[in-house]
């Protein structure tokens, strides 16, 4: 592969955080009227938090109410997030290829990535962290690829985006940059429109490097 930027999705990518999600989302819904099906929560798993408010149609008038109570929520969680098997190894390996720059493109905004992903290694070891924070647009718009090729001065031939939904494969495309789905985590084949390359494991990441 000849690609010298890889950037990565998070949440059902990196990271296995659907749990951790399924279960506040199960306790804060219904106070606001709501009883999602597990095909709503996994849609819902991929989108900004704005976007998920709006989804599940919580009204305009209680948005303050919804965050304080999803963060009691997940505050009181004891299921933990935690890096899917493979992905440490994957990232000792890619940090160490010559000309190769890492980055990360994720729907959290970014003071919950700051607040809840410092503790993985290799994050703190990304060339760039893009969230929802830093553009008008989140995935699936091509938005935040751009601003990560914009700011660190690639073409989008240049580079590489891997994720697990269908979000991330559309910002992919429609900016133009080449998309591997990751079926390790939450991804399934079904799960992507075109024909992207698969990745069965952080190892397959490792091979294409």
């Amino acid at each position: 592969m000849k690609k010298k930027l890889i950037l990565f999705d998070v949440d059902g990518t990196l990271v296995d955080s659907y749990p951790y999600y399924e279960k506040i989302m199960l306790a804060a819904l219904p106070k606001f009227g709501v009883n999602p099906s597990q095909a709503q929560l996994s849609r819902a798993f991929t989108m900004t938090a704005k976007q998920e408010v709006e989804y599940f149609k919580i009204p305009v008038g209680r948005l303050d109410e919804w965050f304080a109570e999803y963060d009691a929520i997940a505050q009181k969680v004891e299921l933990q997030p935690e890096a899917y098997p493979g992905v440490d190894r994957m990232f000792d390996h890619l940090l160490a290829a010559p000309d190769v720059k890492l980055g990360i493109v994720t729907s959290r905004t970014a003071a919950d990535a700051q607040e809840n992903l410092q503790s993985f290694w290799w994050f703190q070891k990304m060339s760039l962290i893009v969230t929802s924070s830093d553009t008008k647009h989140p995935k699936p718009s091509a938005e935040p690829l751009q601003f990560a090729l914009n700011t660190l001065g690639y073409q989008a031939e240049d580079a590489f985006y891997i994720g697990d939904a269908d979000t991330d494969e559309s910002s992919a495309i429609k900016a133009k940059v080449a998309f591997g789905g990751a079926l390790w985590g939450t991804g399934t084949k079904d799960n992507f429109k075109s024909e992207p390359l698969l990745l069965d494991s952080p190892e397959d990441v490792i091979m294409l490097v």
